[in-house]
């Protein structure tokens, strides 16, 4: 496999600080809109704001074990820094370096909060059914996740086939 462009790992760079910038302007704006005034309605029946303070990990888990989220805080911050180095370095080719740029800048969003806040602040909830609460930069990293899957999947399908043909 080829190594990106530099042109394309600066661009995913540069996606990867507006999205984290985006994140972190709509987590502002429901600090400060939303924290006083919950239960807004975005789509009827779909999709609701209501604020709400994550002290934990995915879907609140571990929030009453401070030492236990000071680890993941930790090791968050070193995952994040990892995949930078892996983005630089080019490690991710195709599709790949974009969903990686999808989970890397919803992860960085999330860390910022639990870093400097000490919880990650959620805003999103589905109306339809009993979920936990989430946020931007949530999408990101499971918009990322099923991307990268769905590439490996296919790529791996593609190789299946040619090694059919041959």
């Amino acid at each position: 496999m080829h190594q990106p462009k530099l042109s394309h790992r600066l661009t995913a760079l540069a996606m990867i600080a507006a999205l984290v910038a985006a994140d972190q302007l709509a987590k502002a704006w429901a600090q400060s809109s939303l924290r006083f005034e919950p239960g807004r309605i975005l789509v009827p029946g779909v999709l609701g704001l209501q604020y709400a303070e994550n002290t934990g990990i995915s879907f609140s888990m571990l929030g009453d074990f401070q030492a236990a989220m000071l680890v993941v805080t930790i090791l968050t911050g070193a995952l994040m820094l990892v995949g930078i180095i892996f983005l630089l370095r080019g490690k991710f080719v195709g599709m790949q370096l974009w969903s990686a740029s999808l989970v890397l800048a919803g992860g960085l969003g999330n860390f910022i909060d639990r870093a400097l806040q000490g919880y990650v602040i959620d805003y999103f909830e589905f109306l339809f059914m009993r979920f936990a609460v989430f946020n931007l930069a949530d999408v990101f990293i499971t918009c990322g996740v099923v991307w990268l899957a769905a590439t490996v999947l296919w790529g791996e399908s593609a190789r299946k086939k040619a090694a059919v043909r041959l």
